[in-house]
């Protein structure tokens, strides 16, 4: 179901305190997708964004010659009658990230965020296994979302299990589409029944878009027809997403730039987590560092 892996979805609102600091962390991503994007032709990386931001990110991220970068509004692909304009941006994000791809026709596809950054090497096939992806998992009793998951798509919750994890990760647009049509249940939009779900419970983290999706899946019993099991991801020897190596506060970030460069970062991509607040520059030179 898998062929390979050349296209990305990357959900952005400029914040109006910090629009420089997420163009620059946008910058960063794209910068360090080029520096470890080894595939004869470029890497497909789709920006959307609330039509406010459009014109500031297609003139203002930087370019390189093996990183196609396409900035739409989220108008092109969201009717404006939808709930979506009514939800918060975090709920928003993971509808851009389920309904763009599914709407484009995706395969396989990467979701990032403006504090990802990828510090390895890889190519349209490195997460490609056996026609499978190499996704990213995580048990599911680590999060209530599970349990919310399983009660809004109308399945069980198992405490055994395990679900894909949250953003870096990679998902396939047929299974987007999927859960989407699912949630919807022939009635409104997905995005409107989510927001009309998310109001009966206004407090606490009802679901992630990862969460409906493996529920999805798992309902319609073709999960591991697009991903490979997560006992066989935790086992192998490319790993999408490095835990070891990511920055989520200061303290972390002092301890890992003292590691000599070209240390091997465990995996393809970290998080370097904004709300730490250190300086952009530091940033780019940490996750630079690793080896190509």
């Amino acid at each position: 179901m898998f062929s390979e892996v050349r296209h990305a979805i990357l959900p952005l609102a400029l914040r109006k305190i910090q629009r420089r600091g997420d163009l620059e962390r946008a910058g960063l991503l794209i910068e360090s997708l080029a520096k470890h994007w080894r595939d004869t032709k470029p890497f497909e990386l789709l920006i959307v964004s609330p039509g406010s931001d459009t014109h500031l990110l297609r003139t203002s991220l930087p370019r390189f010659s093996n990183i196609n970068v396409s900035v739409r509004p989220e108008s092109d692909f969201i009717s404006p009658f939808s709930g979506f304009y009514l939800m918060t941006g975090w709920y928003r994000q993971q509808i851009v990230k389920l309904k763009v791809p599914a709407m484009l026709g995706f395969g396989g596809y990467l979701t990032l965020d403006s504090d990802v950054c990828c510090v390895g090497d890889f190519d349209a096939t490195t997460f490609v296994l056996d026609g499978r992806g190499l996704s990213r998992w995580e048990p599911k009793l680590h999060h209530d979302w599970w349990r919310h998951a399983a009660d809004v798509v109308g399945s069980s919750y198992d405490a055994k299990g395990h679900g894909l994890s949250v953003t870096p990760n990679l998902l396939h647009g047929r299974l987007a589409a999927q859960t989407l049509e699912h949630v919807r249940n022939g009635g409104h939009d997905a995005a409107t029944a989510l927001m009309i779900r998310k109001a009966r419970k206004p407090i606490g983290v009802p679901w992630t878009e990862y969460s409906l999706y493996t529920s999805v899946a798992e309902i319609k019993g073709n999960l591991f027809d697009y991903h490979v099991d997560w006992n066989t991801c935790y086992a192998a020897d490319i790993h999408l997403f490095s835990e070891q190596s990511c920055v989520w506060g200061a303290d972390d970030f002092e301890r890992l730039v003292k590691l000599p460069n070209g240390t091997d970062p465990g995996g393809k991509f970290i998080i370097v987590q904004s709300h730490a607040r250190i300086p952009l520059e530091r940033v780019r030179e940490y996750c630079l560092s690793f080896a190509s």
